[in-house]
């Protein structure tokens, strides 16, 4: 009777044209975290003695950057990793137009700035898209950008709402067979591909991109896109979407970790991000109106369970236009991020066959001779599969840095870092570091077995998904997937790379530098 109450409240709220106004109470983000700072602060160093480049006026730190270091946005990654080697743990430098950032490297500095910032966890918006949306002709964002852009009572107000639903072990379990029907069609594209190249084509990475749209469709709209159809129109709406992706995410890379002249100024980049955003704009709301006249369509009597956009539809407090925003985002970040993960992972079990012998063995006992889909248990015991993906997300995280605004004074690296600091914690760094990973540069997903073979691992060593208050909200739903992809192509292939060794590039996220040219072999 629960279900059929809710459904029709579902209904109900659709079927009007307008959003009923909703109380949205205080918010809980009071005060700051009391810490006992004045001892550590009496014994630390100025903020003047940490260690960078010097800054001059206007040009910032780049003329004094270490001897040989040229930086490169399509590898941000090298940035911080040479500032560490050079600095140390701790370093301040200023870029022009944005200001002074301090970084650190030390997974003790990076609990300590969680737990200082706990209460308020600002962090720097991707500005160049938050502009776009604040000046969207049409009004759609009314000055509310989502929460990956937002800071303050207007994220909490957003994320307080919706970080349970989204991040229900029993919602997202929900949609484990639809995942897994997916993957499964995906290993059938697989033995396609390379019935007809003998490998993988050049292009194998927007493959991938077409399973990451077709899985995170399930629970962003509760349908699918039609990505495997083989008959898919190149300029179906699906395949426009993932284009459309592609291109934002290069020109956020191009304006965040390029020239700053769009802040002055709509440069070209500037302008292209602003025509893509509102084509994907039209494209996702387009579809997002289809599924919701879908949810009228059904009887709304009917006893199955709510999906994730019904269950954040009947949430008090959000209105429709904060759902859509959400939806837009899970759609942004679901895309590229999972699939890139996975290109890296097939990477690395294609150049350590003994870790994919090992991993292949696992999922034989687990599923045996069982032809049916994934079950929660199956998932309950593939340990191994569970540190494999650990490991590739340390090797190869998919954010390599994460940024925290100071609301008071903090002591970190033994210095005095001032309140209204932006600090940076370069996570790619201390994964990378042998302090804390040993035979660091190696893909041992052992180490992340409950044994602990190669030793304790610092909890804030090695965070692919943020850690705190703005861990990633969708964090539940892109392991499943992701889970889901290795199971199914593990059972069925074993893949071999012939080719030259695969670096990390970066276009605003971290993804592959070659492509994907695997070789799939049929087990049986």
């Amino acid at each position: 009777m629960a279900y059929i109450l809710k459904r029709r409240a579902v209904w109900a709220s659709l079927s009007r044209q307008t959003d009923i106004p909703r109380c949205l109470g205080s918010s809980s983000i009071q005060g700051q975290l009391a810490v006992p700072l004045e001892k550590e602060m009496r014994s630390a160093k100025p903020t003047s003695e940490i260690p960078g480049p010097k800054a001059r006026p206007v040009i910032g730190s780049l003329l004094n950057m270490p001897r040989g270091l040229k930086f490169d946005k399509k590898a941000a990654h090298k940035l911080y990793v040479t500032m560490h080697n050079t600095y140390g743990s701790i370093y301040r430098m200023t870029v022009p137009i944005v200001g002074s950032f301090t970084i650190v490297t030390d997974p003790d500095d990076c609990e300590k700035l969680l737990r200082l910032t706990m209460h308020n966890p600002q962090r720097m918006p991707m500005a160049s898209i938050k502009s776009v949306r604040e000046k969207a002709a049409d009004g759609f964002f009314k000055n509310r950008t989502g929460i990956l852009l937002e800071n303050g009572e207007e994220w909490w107000r957003v994320r307080s709402k919706v970080q349970t639903p989204m991040m229900k072990p029993k919602l997202v379990g929900a949609y484990l067979q639809q995942m897994d029907r997916v993957s499964s069609e995906f290993t059938d594209r697989i033995a396609q591909l390379q019935a007809e190249h003998g490998e993988m084509p050049s292009d194998f990475q927007f493959e991938l991109y077409k399973w990451a749209l077709e899985s995170v469709s399930l629970v962003a709209l509760n349908r699918r896109m039609g990505c495997l159809n083989p008959d898919v129109s190149q300029d179906s709406n699906a395949l426009r979407m993932i284009e459309v992706v592609n291109d934002i995410f290069q020109s956020l890379n191009d304006m965040e970790m390029g020239s700053m002249l769009w802040r002055i100024m709509p440069t070209a980049t500037y302008r292209k991000l602003k025509m893509r955003h509102e084509q994907f704009l039209e494209i996702a709301t387009q579809n997002i109106r289809e599924t919701e006249a879908a949810i009228l369509a059904e009887d709304p009597n009917s006893e199955r369970e709510l999906s994730l956009m019904e269950n954040l539809l009947l949430t008090e407090g959000l209105t429709r236009e904060d759902v859509i925003i959400l939806i837009l985002d899970m759609l942004t970040a679901g895309i590229d991020t999972t699939a890139h993960t996975l290109g890296f992972a097939l990477y690395l079990l294609a150049r350590n066959p003994q870790v994919q012998a090992k991993l292949q063995a696992e999922i034989d006992t687990v599923l045996g001779d069982y032809e049916g889909p994934l079950l929660p248990k199956h998932m309950a015991q593939f340990s191994y599969l569970k540190a494999v993906l650990r490991e590739t997300l340390r090797v190869f995280p998919p954010a390599i840095a994460m940024v925290r605004i100071l609301d008071q004074d903090a002591v970190l690296g033994g210095y005095i870092v001032p309140k209204g600091d932006k600090v940076i914690y370069p996570n790619v760094v201390a994964a990378w570091d042998e302090k804390h990973f040993p035979q660091a540069k190696e893909f041992i997903p052992d180490r992340w077995l409950r044994s602990r073979p190669l030793g304790p691992i610092h909890p804030y060593a090695s965070l692919p998904f943020a850690a705190g208050a703005r861990m990633c909200i969708g964090r539940r739903i892109a392991e499943q997937e992701m889970y889901t992809f290795l199971a199914r192509v593990m059972q069925r292939f074993t893949v071999d790379y012939k080719y030259q060794d695969i670096d990390m590039m970066t276009r605003l996220i971290a993804m592959p530098s070659e492509p994907l040219r695997f070789n799939f072999t049929e087990r049986r």
